[in-house]
């Protein structure tokens, strides 16, 4: 009788794979570096072949430890599908759901959210992870969550996607600095507008809604976060746009101006996204529904 990896020797297998270190693995993996090391050995046992080489805390990949990732994701993802199998023959939006959720929008809707999804369903387990767009893709892609919350458009070949809500966007500005009651895309012209750094969705929305590069202020420097974004402003750096949930549901400073567009104002979508042809799929689409739902009631 042939004997197989079990999902956990694939899932430590990986994780050391990924990490180049085995206390990071261990780590990843909620489990100590001597289990994971043990997993790993059998693993080599089992196969006849060593999957790394080790020459003190360097790990490197032998060329069978190369060509095997691959078909040690399609197991992973198998073994998680026919887990996502079963319990979706169950109550739906049961046990754990691993969920990725970008900066720009984690302080803002999940305190609007949580409570009334806890209610609505008890024996949910959301496992919350906040990531940029980019790395957030990543792991879905490879099964590391299973959905993720973000701003469209972003591509993402291998995802479905769908909208859930589409919210506009708001210009901030010093108090003394705006007179006006609405703004236009053309007032933004020759303006020292603040972004948010490399790597951020919200950065490339706001450049896409210009239809000009912003002015560069040569000691400005870009923000992190949305709420280091908005301090910049209050200290008079510059401008900014502000998504709607962060103006109706962040803490606005007192010395700024939150000021409409004219119609038609520039917006974001905001969506989910998961892997084509999920076994969980008719459970993230009765999530989205919820949250919909939710949202239209908070206003």
């Amino acid at each position: 009788m042939d004997y197989l990896p079990t999902t956990k020797q694939i899932e430590y297998f990986l994780s050391v794979a990924e990490h180049m270190s085995f206390s990071k693995a261990a780590e990843e993996c909620h489990v100590t570096q001597s289990t994971l090391s043990a997993g790993i050995a059998a693993l080599e046992t089992l196969l006849g072949h060593n999957l790394f080489e080790r020459a003190g805390r360097t790990v490197r990949l032998t060329s069978l430890g190369e060509t095997a990732i691959p078909e040690a994701r399609k197991m992973l993802e198998h073994g998680r599908n026919i887990t996502a199998m079963a319990r979706s023959k169950n109550q739906p939006l049961t046990g754990t759901l691993k969920m990725g959720i970008i900066p720009t929008i984690a302080p803002y809707l999940l305190p609007q959210l949580l409570p009334s999804l806890q209610k609505q369903f008890p024996n949910l387990s959301l496992q919350l992870q906040e990531e940029q767009s980019g790395a957030l893709v990543e792991l879905c892609t490879k099964g590391a969550v299973d959905m993720i919350l973000l701003a469209f458009p972003y591509e993402m070949p291998n995802l479905r996607q769908v909208e859930m809500l589409s919210e506009k966007f708001f210009l901030a500005c010093p108090q003394d600095r705006w007179h006006k009651k609405t703004a236009s895309i053309d007032d933004l012209e020759g303006q020292e507008l603040l972004l948010l750094e490399e790597g951020h969705c919200l950065r490339e929305h706001a450049l896409a809604a210009c239809s000009f590069r912003p002015k560069a202020k040569k000691d400005a420097f870009n923000a992190t976060s949305l709420a280091t974004l908005i301090q910049f402003v209050q200290h008079g750096y510059g401008i900014t746009l502000l998504p709607e949930m962060a103006v109706n549901w962040g803490n606005i400073p007192k010395g700024i101006n939150i000021v409409p567009f004219k119609s038609p104002a520039p917006q974001r979508q905001v969506g989910f996204a998961w892997r084509k042809n999920h076994p969980r799929e008719k459970e993230f689409m009765l999530l989205t529904k919820a949250i919909k739902d939710l949202l239209k009631k908070a206003g």
